[in-house]
């Protein structure tokens, strides 16, 4: 199957925004796709640490998952995205 690059910049950007919810409610223990947790983060922290976390997360982990996301081809790029699908984490391809 041929895709564009627009395409596949789409479904980068759909993985890397997945990728930032997995990796937020993993060290931080907020989901950010359930409407209750994001309430309870909003009262429980202020507006500067949730922009640390995210800045932490950028900084430590982004670059490296960012080259492989790259380097993955069109069938692991599509087989992610089924899977992240499944999992909740993308709702439409």
């Amino acid at each position: 199957m041929y895709w564009t690059n627009e395409r596949i910049m789409t479904y980068q950007a759909k993985i890397k925004g997945a990728w930032y919810v997995q990796k937020f409610q993993q060290y931080y223990q907020f989901d950010l796709r359930k409407p209750e947790d994001k309430i309870r983060m909003y009262r429980q922290l202020e507006p500067k640490t949730i922009k640390s976390y995210f800045d932490d997360l950028i900084d430590t982990y982004e670059e490296q998952y960012l080259k492989q996301l790259n380097n993955m081809g069109n069938d692991e790029l599509l087989e992610t995205l089924d899977a992240l699908r499944e999992d909740g984490y993308i709702d439409i391809m």
